[in-house]
């Protein structure tokens, strides 16, 4: 980027350049005789670099030795580091200019922060680990205006414990970048976290934290744990089933919507202990511990709330989330069960530990700020900016977060029943008056007529049987205190209807919230339906389809269409027929995106499976968002 009016030149001047119109000429040559000539033949002024020069992606041309302004009079003025000048002046600070601020280091300039991004509102001070709270907090008092904060230090959340210390230091927030911010490929602007060779590894989600004076933090901005999930505020976004999935500058919690949910807005989590410490009794409140950083540096992945169910359909959707976000994480990882599981909620815990086990990976791509080639650099330049350092001792370094292995999956004592809070007491759920599995996450009672589990998945035809469906339960409207109702499945608990089915396997099993049990239509009659009844009409924009999330039943691809209808006679084609696959490895889902129109009555109509002569499904949901 150059200031309006400025031509830039990157090579010899051609013999004829008219002035009119021009403010000045940037030059991209090191040779001062050509910049003085020039100036004076056009009579404007013409700024040339000291040295090589780097364009950061989208901001202004930064040259570590300088810049200088050639004037018609034969005049050479230093014009500071920067081309065209941020809107942040100059600070009278003893730090190494970089392109996006300062380095406050007692050592060489990292190669790294040459790639830092720069935020043309605010300057970003990179500080190396012989930062102290003290020294930082001198440093921001410093500067003329605010300043974001970020660490070249090696592990996830590095710097997290100083810049609270410089908090404290001064009475007020200060704004931490929680790793180092670079331009990627795509040219997208990621926040970092780097390994012990200071090569980015780790997309981190809490992108900016504020510290706080207190010893809190604030999740100002992140991004999502997992591609498409959509952010209800700085620090929560809408996962499967009514569940949430908060972040941290020291892990993330999947939680369901329910009592002890954060409420919207609320981003202020704990902060990271200096020392271990021990855990505090559960308390009926949304500020729970699990966001707090544990003392060895590991990232703390917390599942459920006290006292709640985990439905099991929602451990598939936790096994994506969890594949997206702690792959490369540069820390040991410790995942902690707090809600209710089932045997297989169990098992698919203990397989996420194995998966997901932390620790160094390969280097992400990211994308270097482009250096201009300049050719050799004469021997004689003009001399550079005055490169000045802050005197920081050593002492009270930033700490390094410790790259560990393995993951320890804990399962703590049961604390209270399922449909109450932590004290014992039902609580309320969005959308009804009184305790609610579809609301909260909970399993359901089972089904009034019983349905085998997933024993006969591969495709051997059921016995036939007498039909009949079951009949799901309504749930009444209601307030909406935590304004998340656009997250809880419609169809949840709802009752159904189906062209027919074999033996016990009834169209009830899509809405009860049971993993294991599931719809089968007759054997080869193709094509076959099976439908809910929302209650009243209301916008569908997704469904969420799904087979029995275990490896007992092999891939397999069901070609579906989607109908609608408002009065359970005349249905209208919402989606096409098309082949959808559900794969073991992916959890057994398929999600289909739908109009958003209203409509009360919503159909699946089967023409074909891959493996069964029959339409399978094990859970339809119907979403709002």
């Amino acid at each position: 980027m150059t200031s309006p009016g400025w031509l830039v030149i990157d090579g010899t001047p051609p013999a004829q350049l008219a002035a009119d119109g021009l403010d000045g000429v940037v030059l991209l040559d090191t040779t001062e005789p050509a910049a003085a000539a020039l100036a004076a033949d056009l009579g404007l002024p013409v700024l040339a670099p000291g040295g090589p020069v780097v364009v950061s992606p989208g901001g202004t041309m930064f040259a570590a030795a300088g810049w200088w302004r050639h004037t018609p009079d034969g005049q050479r003025v230093a014009a500071g580091p920067r081309f065209p000048a941020p809107a942040w002046p100059d600070a009278d600070l003893d730090a190494t200019p970089i392109p996006a601020g300062w380095l406050l280091s007692a050592g060489p300039a990292p190669e790294i922060t040459r790639s830092v991004a720069v935020d043309p509102a605010r300057p970003l001070l990179v500080c190396d680990a012989t930062v102290t709270g003290p020294g930082l907090a001198a440093a921001l008092r410093a500067l003329p205006e605010a300043a974001d904060v970020a660490f070249l230090a090696p592990g996830q959340g590095a710097g997290r414990p100083v810049a609270l210390a410089a908090a404290a230091e001064l009475g007020e927030p200060v704004s931490l970048v929680n790793g180092i911010p670079l331009h990627t490929p795509s040219g997208e602007v990621v926040v970092y976290a780097l390994d012990s060779a200071l090569n980015p590894v780790w997309p981190e989600p809490a992108a900016r934290l504020r510290c706080l004076p207190d010893g809190r933090e604030e999740v100002a901005a992140s991004t999502p744990p997992q591609p498409g999930l959509r952010a209800l505020d700085a620090a929560t976004y809408a996962l499967e089933l009514g569940w949430l999935v908060r972040v941290s500058g020291g892990g993330l919690h999947a939680m369901p919507v329910g009592p002890l949910a954060p409420a919207v807005g609320r981003a202020a989590v704990p902060a990271p202990e200096p020392a271990p410490a021990p855990a505090p009794a559960q308390e009926s409140t949304a500020d729970l511990t699990p966001y707090r950083q544990l003392a060895d540096g590991r990232y703390r992945v917390v599942v459920g709330t006290p006292g709640l169910d985990i439905n099991d359909l929602v451990w598939p959707a936790l096994s994506t989330l969890f594949t997206a976000a702690l792959t490369d994480v540069p820390a040991g990882v410790e995942l902690e069960v707090i809600g209710e599981p089932t045997d297989w909620g169990r098992a698919a815990a203990a397989e996420l530990a194995e998966r997901h086990p932390g620790g160094d990976a390969a280097v992400k791509p990211y994308q270097v700020a482009r250096v201009l080639a300049l050719g050799a650099e004469p021997a004689a330049v003009a001399a550079p900016a005055p490169r000045r350092r802050l005197l920081l001792a050593a002492a009270g370094a930033a700490a390094v977060v410790a790259l560990g292995a393995g993951v320890v999956a804990a399962w703590p004592e049961r604390p209270a029943p399922a449909g109450t809070d932590a004290a014992g007491e039902p609580y309320p759920v969005p959308g009804g008056s009184g305790p609610s599995p579809a609301a909260s996450g909970s399993r359901r009672p089972p089904s009034a007529r019983p349905s085998s589990p997933a024993p006969r998945p591969s495709g051997s035809a059921p016995s036939a049987g007498p039909g009949g469906d079951t009949e799901g339960t309504s749930s009444s409207g209601g307030p909406d205190p935590l304004g998340l109702n656009g997250l809880l499945d419609l169809a949840a608990g709802r009752n159904t209807r189906d062209s027919g089915h074999a033996d016990v396997y009834g169209s009830g099993n899509i809405t009860d919230g049971d993993a294991s049990t599931y719809w089968e239509s007759r054997n080869n009659a193709f094509p076959q339906w099976v439908q809910v009844d929302l209650g009243n009409p209301a916008p569908v924009r997704r469904a969420v389809l799904r087979l029995p999330p275990s490896p007992a039943w092999p891939a397999r691809s069901q070609r579906i269409e989607v109908q609608a209808s408002a009065d359970d006679k005349t249905f209208s084609t919402l989606v096409s027929a098309a082949n959808y696959t559900f794969d073991p490895a992916s959890g057994q889902r398929a999600t289909i995106m739908l109009p958003g129109s209203q409509w009360r009555y919503v159909r699946l109509v089967f023409t074909a499976n891959t493996v069964q002569g029959a339409g399978q499904l094990a859970s339809l949901e119907l979403y709002r968002l």
